[in-house]
Protein backbone atom coordinates (compact mmCIF):
# COMPACT_ATOMS: atom_id res chain seq x y z
CA UNK A 1 0.00 0.00 0.00
CA UNK A 2 1.49 3.59 -0.69
CA UNK A 3 1.09 6.03 1.88
CA UNK A 4 0.25 9.39 1.39
CA UNK A 5 3.56 11.79 0.61
CA UNK A 6 4.24 14.26 3.44
CA UNK A 7 3.64 18.29 2.87
CA UNK A 8 7.66 18.19 2.57
CA UNK A 9 7.80 15.42 -0.13
CA UNK A 10 4.55 16.66 -2.09
CA UNK A 11 5.98 20.10 -1.78
CA UNK A 12 9.33 18.86 -3.28
CA UNK A 13 7.77 16.88 -5.92
CA UNK A 14 5.16 19.44 -7.17
CA UNK A 15 7.78 22.39 -7.13
CA UNK A 16 9.79 20.23 -10.11
CA UNK A 17 6.57 19.90 -11.80
CA UNK A 18 6.17 23.39 -12.30
CA UNK A 19 9.93 24.24 -12.54
CA UNK A 20 9.86 21.77 -15.42
CA UNK A 21 8.00 23.39 -17.75
CA UNK A 22 9.73 25.69 -20.37
CA UNK A 23 9.95 27.76 -23.54
CA UNK A 24 7.13 27.46 -25.86
CA UNK A 25 5.19 25.04 -23.20
CA UNK A 26 5.23 27.22 -20.32
CA UNK A 27 4.43 30.50 -23.04
CA UNK A 28 1.19 28.77 -23.99
CA UNK A 29 0.22 27.75 -20.38
CA UNK A 30 0.75 30.98 -19.29
CA UNK A 31 -1.29 32.50 -21.70
CA UNK A 32 -4.00 30.40 -21.55
CA UNK A 33 -4.46 31.13 -17.70
CA UNK A 34 -4.09 35.05 -18.01
CA UNK A 35 -7.25 34.17 -20.74
CA UNK A 36 -9.12 32.33 -18.44
CA UNK A 37 -8.69 34.84 -15.49
CA UNK A 38 -9.42 38.01 -17.32
CA UNK A 39 -12.37 36.98 -17.98
CA UNK A 40 -13.94 36.12 -15.10
CA UNK A 41 -16.66 38.74 -13.39
CA UNK A 42 -14.50 38.36 -10.11
CA UNK A 43 -11.91 40.48 -11.98
CA UNK A 44 -13.66 42.62 -14.81
CA UNK A 45 -15.69 44.02 -11.38
CA UNK A 46 -12.97 44.53 -9.15
CA UNK A 47 -11.51 47.72 -8.43
CA UNK A 48 -8.07 46.07 -6.84
CA UNK A 49 -6.79 42.93 -7.49
CA UNK A 50 -4.09 41.79 -5.39
CA UNK A 51 -1.44 40.05 -7.57
CA UNK A 52 2.54 38.55 -7.23
CA UNK A 53 5.52 38.75 -8.81
CA UNK A 54 6.49 35.62 -9.93
CA UNK A 55 9.28 33.22 -7.98
CA UNK A 56 10.47 29.31 -8.19
CA UNK A 57 8.63 28.90 -11.69
CA UNK A 58 5.18 30.47 -10.62
CA UNK A 59 2.73 31.23 -13.46
CA UNK A 60 3.91 34.71 -14.97
CA UNK A 61 0.94 37.21 -15.11
CA UNK A 62 2.75 40.24 -16.22
CA UNK A 63 0.75 40.63 -19.41
CA UNK A 64 -2.59 40.48 -17.56
CA UNK A 65 -1.35 42.22 -15.12
CA UNK A 66 -0.10 45.56 -17.83
CA UNK A 67 -3.77 44.78 -18.90
CA UNK A 68 -4.92 45.90 -15.55
CA UNK A 69 -2.38 47.96 -14.43
CA UNK A 70 -3.95 50.51 -12.33
CA UNK A 71 -6.20 48.09 -10.70
CA UNK A 72 -3.08 46.08 -9.53
CA UNK A 73 -1.52 45.76 -6.38
CA UNK A 74 1.52 44.14 -5.12
CA UNK A 75 2.37 42.15 -1.86
CA UNK A 76 5.19 43.07 0.86
CA UNK A 77 6.07 41.48 3.63
CA UNK A 78 5.98 42.88 7.28
CA UNK A 79 8.29 42.28 9.49
CA UNK A 80 5.70 40.67 11.58
CA UNK A 81 5.46 37.98 8.23
CA UNK A 82 2.37 38.95 7.15
CA UNK A 83 1.22 40.39 3.37
CA UNK A 84 0.51 44.16 3.06
CA UNK A 85 -0.24 45.66 -0.48
CA UNK A 86 0.47 48.41 -2.28
CA UNK A 87 -0.17 49.67 -5.69
CA UNK A 88 1.94 47.87 -8.67
CA UNK A 89 4.77 49.76 -9.81
CA UNK A 90 5.00 50.53 -13.41
CA UNK A 91 5.10 47.09 -15.30
CA UNK A 92 7.54 46.88 -18.24
CA UNK A 93 8.36 43.58 -20.22
CA UNK A 94 11.61 43.03 -18.90
CA UNK A 95 13.13 42.43 -15.34
CA UNK A 96 14.71 45.31 -15.05
CA UNK A 97 14.49 47.46 -11.98
CA UNK A 98 11.70 50.15 -12.01
CA UNK A 99 12.44 53.30 -10.31
CA UNK A 100 9.17 52.35 -7.43
CA UNK A 101 10.26 49.28 -6.44
CA UNK A 102 13.35 47.24 -4.84
CA UNK A 103 14.09 43.55 -4.29
CA UNK A 104 13.27 42.15 -0.57
CA UNK A 105 14.81 39.28 1.13
CA UNK A 106 13.92 36.21 -1.61
CA UNK A 107 14.89 39.00 -4.66
CA UNK A 108 11.38 39.29 -5.21
CA UNK A 109 10.10 43.07 -7.04
CA UNK A 110 8.26 44.59 -3.76
CA UNK A 111 6.58 48.32 -4.84
CA UNK A 112 7.81 51.10 -2.84
CA UNK A 113 4.03 53.44 -3.95
CA UNK A 114 2.14 54.48 -1.50
CA UNK A 115 -0.89 53.81 0.08
CA UNK A 116 -0.29 50.56 1.85
CA UNK A 117 -3.65 48.34 2.20
CA UNK A 118 -4.25 45.37 3.90
CA UNK A 119 -5.47 42.16 2.37
CA UNK A 120 -9.16 43.31 3.44
CA UNK A 121 -8.95 46.40 1.09
CA UNK A 122 -8.22 44.34 -2.05
CA UNK A 123 -11.55 42.80 -3.80
CA UNK A 124 -9.53 39.76 -5.31
CA UNK A 125 -6.24 38.37 -4.29
CA UNK A 126 -4.05 36.10 -6.83
CA UNK A 127 -2.61 33.73 -4.82
CA UNK A 128 0.21 31.80 -6.36
CA UNK A 129 0.54 28.25 -5.16
CA UNK A 130 2.43 24.80 -5.50
CA UNK A 131 -0.52 22.17 -4.79
CA UNK A 132 -4.22 22.57 -5.14
CA UNK A 133 -7.12 20.26 -5.05
CA UNK A 134 -10.46 20.94 -5.82
CA UNK A 135 -11.90 21.52 -2.53
CA UNK A 136 -10.06 24.85 -2.42
CA UNK A 137 -6.88 23.62 -0.25
CA UNK A 138 -3.46 25.38 -0.83
CA UNK A 139 0.12 23.90 -0.71
CA UNK A 140 2.32 26.90 -0.55
CA UNK A 141 5.95 27.11 -0.38
CA UNK A 142 5.50 26.99 3.72
CA UNK A 143 6.15 30.26 4.91
CA UNK A 144 2.79 30.83 5.61
CA UNK A 145 2.53 34.54 4.45
CA UNK A 146 -1.11 34.11 3.02
CA UNK A 147 -2.15 32.22 5.55
CA UNK A 148 -0.95 34.50 7.91
CA UNK A 149 -2.88 37.63 6.03
CA UNK A 150 -5.58 35.81 5.33
CA UNK A 151 -7.01 34.28 8.62
CA UNK A 152 -9.78 36.03 10.24
CA UNK A 153 -11.16 38.32 7.35
CA UNK A 154 -14.32 39.48 7.84
CA UNK A 155 -17.17 39.19 5.50
CA UNK A 156 -17.80 39.73 2.65
CA UNK A 157 -13.87 38.89 2.02
CA UNK A 158 -11.88 39.02 -1.22
CA UNK A 159 -12.50 36.36 -3.81
CA UNK A 160 -9.04 34.05 -3.20
CA UNK A 161 -8.00 32.86 -6.42
CA UNK A 162 -5.39 30.23 -6.95
CA UNK A 163 -2.90 30.49 -9.75
CA UNK A 164 -1.49 27.33 -11.24
CA UNK A 165 -0.72 25.11 -13.70
CA UNK A 166 -2.76 21.87 -14.05
CA UNK A 167 0.44 19.69 -13.37
CA UNK A 168 0.01 20.76 -10.12
CA UNK A 169 -2.93 19.52 -8.73
CA UNK A 170 -3.07 16.67 -6.85
CA UNK A 171 -6.08 14.24 -5.47
CA UNK A 172 -6.60 15.15 -1.89
CA UNK A 173 -3.84 18.21 0.34
CA UNK A 174 -4.12 17.42 3.92
CA UNK A 175 -5.57 20.78 5.62
CA UNK A 176 -4.54 21.94 8.73
CA UNK A 177 -6.14 24.43 10.55
CA UNK A 178 -4.72 27.90 9.82
CA UNK A 179 -5.32 26.96 6.09
CA UNK A 180 -7.48 29.52 4.48
CA UNK A 181 -9.09 27.71 1.32
CA UNK A 182 -9.31 29.11 -2.02
CA UNK A 183 -12.63 29.86 -3.71
CA UNK A 184 -11.77 29.38 -7.44
CA UNK A 185 -8.40 27.92 -9.13
CA UNK A 186 -7.39 29.31 -12.32
CA UNK A 187 -5.12 26.87 -14.49
CA UNK A 188 -4.11 26.58 -18.03
CA UNK A 189 -7.14 24.28 -18.93
CA UNK A 190 -9.63 26.40 -17.51
CA UNK A 191 -11.30 27.95 -13.91
CA UNK A 192 -11.62 25.35 -11.62
CA UNK A 193 -14.84 26.32 -8.87
CA UNK A 194 -14.08 24.54 -5.82
CA UNK A 195 -16.02 22.88 -3.14
CA UNK A 196 -15.30 25.74 -0.69
CA UNK A 197 -17.07 28.48 -3.16
CA UNK A 198 -20.13 26.54 -2.14
CA UNK A 199 -20.48 26.42 1.44
CA UNK A 200 -18.97 30.26 1.09
CA UNK A 201 -22.02 31.42 -0.64
CA UNK A 202 -24.20 30.58 2.50
CA UNK A 203 -22.11 31.62 5.18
Amino acid sequence: MNLPLSKTSLRRQLRQARKSLHGYQRDRKQQRIQRFLAAMPQIRTARRIAAYMPFDGEPDLLPFMRRFERKIWLPMIRPDLHLDFRPAFTLTPNARLPINAHRNRFGILESQRLPILRSAHMDAILIPLVGFDRSGNRLGMGAGFYDRSLTGLRRPRPWLIGIAFDCQETGHLPADPWDVPLDYIVTNTGIIKTNHYSIRKFV
